[in-house]
């Protein structure tokens, strides 16, 4: 039996009672991701170890259950995935018959460039595949990428870099994504897919999903001037082949705030969480709708999860920083998008360390 720190919170509003409790990351890890499978498995990755040198771990939850599986280590090659900086760590996805993707970025070793880990855990498997290096030629690879699956095969990693003949600087920056059609077995060559649109935030992270009418959707945060680092929507309708940008937050800063994105999709449509001006803001990204502010300030780092009623669940940290933990902040929205009075606080946030939301029944569970 695995030790947690728990918390119970439970808020109540008018017409709503639910309830939101807090849960510490196994191990003591920083940086957990959660993603649901169809039939209510929860999986979860997470760091351990030190910032420079981490190891990225695996644990899992079934609908029954009222603790996690024995955690076991993604990668294959020990102290590969990095916490420091807190957007670079592990994503994970789910694929065909439930298998498991994994990204993480890796340090570079003996001045050669980061590393874009890669491995997966088929159903059935103990253990995940030995870890590959994805990167290819492309240069410059610093604020996290993000992994997409969909249950017909398909492997979407995306992350931003520098192309090899590219001049530095983030003007300059560009998207890149790996595509796989045999549910991660091999990857078709790597490519651009903002070559009109370029800018990207050196040290932000993007988050990417799959829809289930199977849309591919991701989030990142553009640089196209030093003085602009405004959110943007790629869209795909064609399961890669080209893609649609739409700003869809903007934020006048010239400086990377080291920010992360998250991506939510049930009920709807899919709904977006972002960072700006110290602030968590959040629309649903299949109607061109104004942004709501969900947090108070000093607020990073959102995630999303949404329950059987189609309530939404936004968690971010509060106050965190270089080397600098902080406070967990909550809030509900209700099944129209409208924000309630269900919100909450709690203590804790720990240095490299971030939230993650999943629905709990009908209620939810904020994990840092």
């Amino acid at each position: 039996m695995h030790r947690f720190v728990l918390i119970l919170v439970l808020i109540c509003s008018i017409g709503h009672a639910a309830t939101v409790r807090t849960e510490r990351v196994p191990e003591g890890g920083v940086q957990p991701q959660i993603v649901a499978g169809n039939v209510g498995i929860l999986h979860l990755v997470y760091l351990t170890g030190e910032p420079h040198a981490a190891d990225a771990r695996y644990a899992s939850k079934k609908p029954d259950s009222s603790s996690w599986s024995e955690p076991i280590t993604v990668n294959s090659e020990p102290h590969t995935a990095v916490a420091m900086g807190t957007i670079r760590g592990a994503q994970v996805a789910l694929g065909k018959s439930g298998t498991v993707h994994v990204v993480w970025n890796g340090l570079g070793a003996k001045g050669t460039p980061a590393a874009l880990f890669y491995t997966r855990k088929e159903p059935g498997n103990v253990a995940f595949e030995p870890q590959r290096n994805l990167r290819s030629d492309t240069k410059g690879l610093d604020g996290g990428a993000s992994i997409a699956a969909s249950d017909k095969g398909e492997v979407f990693i995306l992350w931003h870099g520098v192309p090899e003949k590219a001049e530095p600087g983030e003007q300059n920056r560009v998207v890149f994504m790996l595509k796989s059609t045999d549910n991660g077995s091999s990857f078709a060559p790597v490519k651009i897919v903002n070559p009109d649109d370029l800018g990207v935030c050196a040290c932000c992270s993007m988050k990417s999903l799959v829809t289930p009418e199977g849309d591919m959707l991701a989030l990142y945060r553009a640089a196209r001037r030093k003085d602009q680092r405004d959110v943007t929507l790629l869209r795909s309708t064609d399961g890669g082949a080209t893609f649609q940008h739409r700003i869809v937050g903007t934020w006048a800063i010239s400086a990377c705030p080291m920010s992360s994105m998250s991506l939510a999709g049930k009920g709807m449509g899919v709904r977006g969480a972002w960072e700006a001006e110290g602030k968590v803001y959040t629309s649903l990204l299949d109607a061109e709708a104004d942004a709501l502010v969900v947090s108070g300030n000093k607020a990073r780092h959102p995630a999303q999860a949404v329950n059987g009623k189609g309530e939404t669940l936004i968690s971010w940290s509060i106050g965190t920083g270089w080397q600098r933990g902080g406070d967990v902040g909550w809030r509900l929205l209700d099944p129209n998008g409208r924000p309630t009075r269900t919100e909450g606080l709690a203590k804790g946030v720990p240095v490299w360390g971030f939230t993650a939301a999943y629905a709990d029944g009908d209620g939810f569970v904020v994990m840092y």
